[in-house]
């Protein structure tokens, strides 16, 4: 009896090789493809602009590393269907921020999310930092809360369904970049 294949999302981070990222109509900080198998979500990545060994072949910077590396299966069923499944969320408080400050950032921030874990003011590394937990439905409701934790591209995310359709997930916290030829930089 063959197992029947079942479309997963598979998840691609950019690393800022030679201190940028790499954005236009395809290319963002994260993309996430669906698909049946690993390699074939490699193979739309790679046609979409995405390649692997940068650094050996010479595109990409020695010391900081490979841009891209090959995609790995999101479970976004475990994430999405446990009753009582959380993902965390957080946000260190800066000088600009008070903690009290920061803790009602953090709750507008994931405002429209059920939480599971209020957020609370905690101490890590000797710093402050605000951690909850959320409930998530959806790939869009982890790529936005990826793209609000980091926030490195705008777009920040690009979802890629099996059917054609893309949707593109901005951070809550970065606005449009200025644009410089294909790269972009985040001022």
């Amino acid at each position: 009896m063959t197992k029947k294949k079942e479309l997963r999302f598979y998840e691609y981070s950019q690393n800022n090789s030679g201190g940028s990222f790499v954005t236009n109509d395809k290319l963002c900080h994260r993309l996430y493809i669906e698909a049946y198998s690993e390699e074939e979500s490699d193979e739309i990545a790679e046609g979409l602009g995405c390649y692997w060994n940068g650094v050996e072949d010479g595109r990409d910077c020695e010391c900081c590393g490979d841009r891209w590396y090959s995609g790995h299966s999101v479970d976004i069923t475990s994430m999405t269907k446990e009753k009582d499944s959380a993902y965390p969320v957080e946000l260190w408080v800066n000088r600009k921020k008070s903690a009290d400050e920061a803790l009602v950032s953090l709750k507008e921030r994931y405002s429209e999310f059920e939480w599971i874990k209020e957020p609370s003011i905690n101490e890590k590394y000797g710093s402050q930092i605000i951690e909850g937990s959320v409930k998530l439905y959806s790939i869009e409701d982890y790529a936005q809360v990826l793209a609000d934790q980091y926030g490195w591209t705008y777009p920040d995310a690009r979802i890629f369904y099996y059917d054609g359709r893309v949707k593109e997930i901005f951070s809550s916290r970065v606005e449009a970049p200025k644009k410089k030829g294909r790269k972009i930089e985040i001022e």
